[in-house]
């Protein structure tokens, strides 16, 4: 369990109370909370009390009781209390030195084994600004569960068995050379193939409707539609056009559905030439991602491939398990989730919407071959069984909130309580560029590398104003930006980015924390020039404790530094990235405005400037702390 000064005090408080009144203290727990500066340091709701407000004079006496604490005032249902500062200050230091870096990092008493699966992009094209977002969540995850003690293993999911896979390698069958230019990175050069394809299939079938249409309304919106398709099959052939030229010579004289409706058979059965091709061109765009993932910090241990599921006759044996609890649903075998839906509770133990509508889940198509939800049964165990996991998180796109929960209970179904109570679907919104309308059907999408090679260019350009020239610092500056970024907003809301945003080295950024930080190293560089003794255990001993009792800077500091551990807890119960990088903002602000306020090193009070020494490194030690956290390397120098 991490030292949380917070939590001593409520504790000190809470025992207090619960002497005088006779009341167990975990009853009391929720009762407290922050107030704003000039309410204290700490509330009491008392109408969260056993018996609400009746007994405010003996709750006063007990909380005053209290060592911690030095006035109290009751004001309505809210009794707010304000600290003893010297002996809270003392407190706060001396939990920050005994803990140095894992200072506020809540540990778990029994430790977890848990599997985050995450990014699992479609195999046929480069990683977009969209999954950058779930790769930055999906790391974060990975990494707060590994600092509480929890065993952490990633995944990624190969969807290399459907119809989009099967469009690339009907595109692959046509030409002679899969193998990308060297001036090419693969997973641009796969997602180049499978644009030129697909835009040039949906060409062709836009003329076929047309030629087949009476309706001049439905002729004009068909005209439209080709019309756009034909421009982005113009920028797409400047691009490669010997590659376009074939496809397009090739698919002409081809039953395109009937094609793309074999490659899918014939992949799902194992047939050895298309198994190869199809397989040779996945692999090519997933090395790609792969380079795009280690670069920006978000790396993945296992690469399940979907096909592998498939041939093995995993996803055979799911599929005769659901048949015999399926029914007719439109001509086909579904299963209906009406009669498990109306056991009482079993939403709330599924985590699924009350709201949420839940349609049967149809299990293979009229061809034959599975959907990817059946599919998703297969890997949800193996991923629990391979790993005996406690917990499985999906890092998932809340537009898969149906077809998640279609998984869960249809694991149910299946007699998989305990996975199905475990499986969690962590959703997240879009992100949003201006100006930037994006498909990857179409070519027409952002990637993350190209946000990445910019933000590095741009850092490039920053760090050279301040006098700074470093292409690995700029990389690190660039990478460090967007991650922060994407986690800054809560998942459930959209991103928009925004450059401005995203390199401000003045506030509520990356590169502005990365400055406070360097900041605090700077300190401790002087300090050492200067032969200043920097052993923390000497200088706790040493500090002026009372520092704070007039100045509120200093005191606000100190009250911010106590709340880490609250806030890390937080961050890891709800898995929200942006309750963290909330509170290192507002840390990062209130030391900058101390910092240019105040000398520190230069401090000629020797024990006051051992109390501000030990101020900087807290915020030192936090942030270097919450930096591991969101996959940010700390620089000491900026």
């Amino acid at each position: 369990m991490a030292v949380n000064p917070l939590e001593i005090v409520r504790k000190c408080i809470s025992t207090e109370i619960s002497r005088e009144l006779g009341i167990e203290p975990n009853t009391i727990r929720g009762a407290f909370t922050i107030p704003r500066e000039e309410y204290g340091d700490l509330t009491i709701v008392l109408s969260k009390l056993p018996k609400g407000g009746s007994y405010i004079d003996r709750v006063v006496k007990a909380v005053e009781n209290c060592s911690y604490v030095m006035k109290v005032d009751v004001i309505g249902m809210y009794m707010n209390i304000w600290f003893n500062r010297p002996r809270f200050t003392e407190l706060v230091f001396s939990s920050i030195i005994a803990s140095k870096a894992g200072y506020g990092v809540y540990k778990e008493e029994k430790k977890k084994r848990v599997v985050v699966e995450y990014v699992s992009a479609n195999p046929i094209h480069p990683l977009h600004i969209g999954a950058a977002r779930n790769a930055a969540l999906g790391s974060f995850i990975a990494n707060i569960n590994r600092a509480v003690g929890n065993d952490v293993q990633t995944r990624f999911y190969i969807n290399d068995v459907g119809r989009q896979v099967a469009i690339l390698t009907l595109g692959i069958k046509q030409l002679s050379n899969v193998e990308p230019p060297k001036d090419v990175k693969s997973d641009h050069w796969i997602g180049l193939i499978y644009a030129i394809t697909n835009t040039i299939i949906e060409i062709i079938s836009l003329k076929k409707r047309l030629e087949l249409e009476y309706s001049e309304e439905k002729k004009r919106e068909i005209q439209k539609e080709l019309d756009s398709l034909l421009a982005d099959a113009a920028r797409l052939r400047e691009q490669a056009p010997d590659i376009f030229d074939t496809i397009l010579d090739k698919l002409k004289e081809v039953d395109v559905e009937r094609e793309i409706s074999k490659i899918m058979k014939d992949y799902e059965k194992g047939e050895k030439e298309i198994s190869e091709l199809a397989r040779k061109a996945v692999s090519l765009c997933i090395e790609g991602i792969n380079q795009t993932l280690k670069r920006f910090k978000a790396e993945i241990d296992i690469w399940d491939w979907e096909s592998d599921l498939v041939w093995s006759g995993e996803v055979d044996r799911v599929i005769e398990a659901l048949k015999r609890i399926s029914s007719e649903y439109k001509g086909t075998l579904a299963i209906d989730f009406k009669q498990l839906l109306n056991i009482e509770g079993i939403r709330d133990r599924l985590r699924i919407p009350k709201s949420l509508e839940i349609p049967p889940l149809i299990l293979l198509r009229s061809d034959g071959t599975s959907l990817y939800t059946v599919r998703d049964i297969s890997y949800s165990i193996k991923k629990f069984r391979e790993y005996n996991a406690d917990i499985v998180i999906n890092v998932i796109a809340s537009e898969q909130t149906l077809p998640q929960a279609q998984l869960r209970l249809a694991l149910y179904m299946l007699g998989h309580h305990r996975e199905a109570e475990n499986l969690i679907h962590y959703s997240y919104e879009i992100v949003n560029i201006e100006g930037a309308r994006m498909s990857s059907r179409r070519g027409r999408i952002v990637t993350l590398d190209s946000v990445l090679e910019e933000a590095k260019i741009r850092a490039s350009v920053e760090l050279e104003k301040r006098g700074m020239k470093s292409e690995e610092i700029a990389e690190n500056v660039g990478i460090a930006a967007v991650r922060f970024y994407l986690l800054s907003v809560t998942p459930s809301r959209p991103v928009k980015f925004s450059w401005d945003n995203v390199l401000n080295f003045e506030r509520n950024s990356a590169p502005y924390l990365l400055y406070t930080f360097a900041r605090t190293e700077g300190v401790f560089r002087k300090a050492r020039e200067l032969d200043i003794d920097l052993n923390l255990g000497k200088i706790l001993k040493e500090a002026d404790l009372y520092f704070t009792q007039n100045n509120t800077r200093r005191w606000r500091l100190v009250r911010i530094l106590s709340e880490y551990p609250d806030t890390f807890y937080r961050s890891y119960i709800e898995l929200d990235p942006s309750i963290i990088t909330t509170y290192i903002i507002k840390l990062a602000d209130e030391f900058n405005s101390w910092y240019d306020e105040e000398p520190i090193v230069l401090e000629a009070n020797e024990s006051l400037r051992k109390s501000k020494l030990i101020i900087t490194y807290a915020v030192n030690q936090i942030l270097r702390g919450a930096f591991k956290i969101l996959g940010i390397e700390a620089l000491e120098r900026l």
